[in-house]
């Protein structure tokens, strides 16, 4: 008898376990909205900022030995401003997060490996040891965001959404 009684609560567990998830399913694409537009948005002010801040942005790039400062000051910060837009509407999504991704890629290592000197042979261990660096890093929440939209999509709640779904409906 006991027997019986274990595969019930099992599947009574799982049962639970399924609305729970089907619940939290729910809010998949208004949290998707909720990152793109607060990112999106801190997206285009970065890049504002820095396109409003030309010279002392071309100096601190030229602080960090990135070649061409001026230039990829320019090109950063246009990807962010253009980027951040298209990520807040939820256009082109998973294209412009590959940028974005790459752009902020770019921004925390080269300030990572400025602050703290590490060489490429060390950059995984030292990561491993202190995530730190890189998680304080002001970087980290946009390149968190562009992955997170990277891989699981913008959501319904987007240009692309409904793209997909006028698509789907012919």
């Amino acid at each position: 008898m006991t027997s019986d009684i274990a595969p019930a609560r099992e599947n009574a567990l799982l049962a639970y376990y399924d609305q729970f998830a089907r619940a939290a399913d729910k809010f998949r694409s208004p949290f998707l909205l909720f990152i793109r537009i607060y990112i999106g948005y801190q997206c285009i002010i970065s890049g504002w900022g820095h396109l409003h801040h030309l010279d002392s942005m071309t100096e601190f790039f030229t602080k960090l030995h990135i070649p061409l400062p001026k230039l990829s000051v320019i090109i950063s910060a246009n990807t962010e401003v253009f980027g951040g837009a298209l990520l807040l509407v939820g256009f082109a999504s998973r294209l412009i997060t590959l940028i974005l991704t790459a752009n902020f890629l770019v921004a925390l290592f080269t300030v990572e490996f400025m602050q703290y000197n590490f060489s490429f042979s060390d950059l995984g261990q030292q990561i491993w040891k202190d995530q730190t660096p890189i998680l304080g890093d002001t970087a980290f929440p946009f390149l968190a965001t562009a992955l997170i939209v990277l891989f699981f999509g913008p959501g319904c709640l987007s240009i692309d959404g409904i793209v997909k779904h006028m698509r789907a409906k012919r």
